[in-house]
């Protein structure tokens, strides 16, 4: 079974261990799994036949367009960051041609394994483990909160407290921003926001963006932009993760890696607009 299917059961509480006493327990991607245990799956999966890359005859399946892709922003023999682009998604569905998963496990002797998402909108900083223990170590340092996450978004409007550091709450999911710079695109009143998420929820920011800051980021026509072309200007611009080694181990207690991520280039009209250099962090 691939590491991406497992790990969408999980999250889907579709896999469990059986006790003694016959009582379902829910596993986690980070629980310890050993000889004898009784694992209950879905019955009804529908495994994917394997094709040899060598047979696969598609033109944007191939090394070199996963590359265009999906750039390496940073590598070791742990783990991946790739630059994601703009409308592709993690992981396959029905609807789904290709993923970034797909994409480098169709075209890699390494097994890839997803350890977070972005939305399929959103750009940025993807880490990808390439083992099994690395994939648990970064899996539970995502869980508890141990990696540092800086999203750049573009809002249209202006949040009230807009030079202040400010904690916006909804459903038990906290937030902090700060308005960097404000201007106007196309008569209409943007400006550029740093975010970080202390919580993990799905669409946290652009919800919290909407609801509750009542500045929807740009393009995002499910949370109320009222812009519905055009792709979200959503980036996670900077991650910070534990050094974490192949086999699951981190290289020091204070050891870890930073990686920043450059912006998409249909950013560069924001930009211009707002008087920001372009290609530069923020």
């Amino acid at each position: 079974m691939a590491p991406s299917l497992l790990f969408k059961l999980l999250r889907k509480r579709s896999v469990a261990h059986i006790d003694a006493d016959g009582k379902r327990h829910r596993l986690h991607g980070s629980t310890r799994v050993h000889t004898g245990m009784e694992i209950q799956i879905p019955t009804n999966i529908v495994l994917p036949q394997s094709t040899p890359i060598s047979t696969r005859g598609s033109v944007t399946s191939t090394p070199q367009f996963v590359q265009r892709q999906l750039p390496v922003l940073f590598d070791n023999q742990a783990l991946s960051v790739f630059q994601k682009p703009s409308g592709l998604p993690c992981q396959g569905g029905s609807k789904v041609t290709y993923s970034v998963d797909s994409m480098l496990n169709n075209n890699s002797t390494e097994q890839f394994r997803l350890v977070h998402r972005l939305d399929r909108g959103t750009t940025g900083a993807l880490v990808v483990a390439k083992t099994r223990l690395a994939a648990a170590r970064l899996a539970a340092a995502f869980r508890d909160h141990e990696i540092s996450k800086t999203y750049i978004a573009v809002l249209r409007g202006v949040p009230d407290m807009p030079h202040e550091k400010y904690t916006a709450k909804a459903k038990s999911a906290i937030t902090k921003y700060r308005v960097l710079k404000s201007g106007s695109l196309d008569n209409t009143r943007i400006c550029v926001v740093a975010l970080n998420i202390l919580t993990g929820r799905k669409h946290q920011i652009r919800a919290h963006c909407a609801h509750v800051l009542k500045c929807p980021v740009l393009n995002d026509s499910k949370y109320g932009s009222e812009s519905t072309t055009g792709s979200i200007h959503l980036h996670l611009s900077e991650i910070t993760i534990p050094d974490v080694q192949s086999d699951g181990s981190v290289g020091g207690r204070s050891a870890v890696v930073t990686v920043k991520s450059p912006f998409p280039e249909f950013w560069q009209p924001v930009f211009d607009a707002l008087d920001i250099k372009f290609k530069s962090q923020i």
